[in-house]
């Protein structure tokens, strides 16, 4: 089942050729998750081939703009292309007022519905379900109120193996029972153990995502074991006293909250634009913790 990342904007601020600003797809069973939506995703949304109907939810982590500003934008080209499919977003609840505003001064009525889900008036360990994955919401450690986001595949049951249905012919009656526990004989009457009638399911995968934030310990119970993290390192370390001013993580900070959280992967990105390569970002985060690689603008992780 597929389950990987497309990175659309790497950078932090404002955007760069070549490094637009804050944006990724998760595709999760194909069905698409867009978080944040910084100015230009739609561009390279479309440069690196994601469909845009795909999208079913948005997530925005918070208000400043370098994660929000293509928000309006997409909202309209949606419309201009027809979408007919809901759209769910989660955002705060000024990014609500915020859209809600700038529709009624354009009048404008989309082609869709639309279903926003106001992340203030979330109860703690609060799930959005949806048919192939959830999504779980943690408070970051930012200048303004920003949350960070645990997608996670939902179980899939064991499945039939296909040699066993070669084999055997069984059918629909009897896989239907077997599903429900029952017991298979062969012509000679002989048990066929169910380690030769099913394929379990591999373990559900997560994404977990934290941007912008200061060094904070208080995410790790929340992306603990998460198959792949991604945390914004904004500076190298030589400027962490820049970072914590303006409540940003570095590259060293990253590295660390991945290695206690027991991560598997760490993905970097939201790089300040003094940095034209994340080399020495990267080179630092992996000195930590090494399973560790640099975003760049249409990078897809499999996860």
């Amino acid at each position: 089942m597929t389950f990987n990342l497309t990175i659309i904007g790497s950078g932090s601020g404002a955007p760069l050729p070549g490094r637009f600003t804050s944006a990724q797809v998760l595709n999760v069973h194909e069905r698409f998750v867009l978080i944040d939506c910084g100015e230009g995703t739609q561009i390279n949304l479309r440069r690196f081939g994601i469909n845009f109907n795909r999208i079913e939810l948005i997530l925005i982590s918070h208000l400043h703009g370098d994660h929000y500003l293509g928000l309006p934008g997409l909202l309209n080209t949606f419309h201009l292309l027809g979408r007919t499919k809901e759209l769910h977003i989660a955002g705060h609840r000024k990014l609500k007022e915020l859209i809600d505003f700038i529709f009624k001064i354009a009048g404008f009525e989309p082609s869709y519905p639309i279903h926003f889900h106001v992340i203030d008036y979330f109860e703690p360990n609060y799930q959005l379900l949806f048919p192939s994955y959830s999504v779980n919401f943690f408070s970051l450690l930012h200048r303004i109120k920003a949350t960070g986001f645990r997608i996670s595949e939902i179980g899939t049951s064991e499945k039939i193996s296909k040699e066993f249905i070669a084999k055997y012919k069984p059918d629909i009656e009897t896989i239907q029972a077997l599903k429900t526990g029952n017991e298979f004989f062969d012509n000679d009457g002989n048990l066929i153990p169910r380690s030769e009638i099913f394929i379990h399911a591999s373990p559900p995968r997560s994404f977990a995502y934290a941007s912008d934030t200061v060094f904070s310990r208080d995410i790790i119970p929340h992306i603990e074991n998460a198959n792949l993290l991604y945390h914004e390192a904004t500076y190298a370390s030589a400027l962490q006293v820049s970072a914590v001013e303006k409540m940003h993580s570095t590259s060293v900070d990253a590295a660390t909250i991945a290695l206690e959280a027991k991560v598997k992967k760490l993905a970097i990105g939201h790089f300040s634009s003094r940095y034209k390569v994340p080399d020495l970002l990267l080179e630092e985060a992996k000195a930590i913790f090494p399973n560790t690689i640099a975003c760049s603008d249409g990078l897809k992780i499999e996860i």
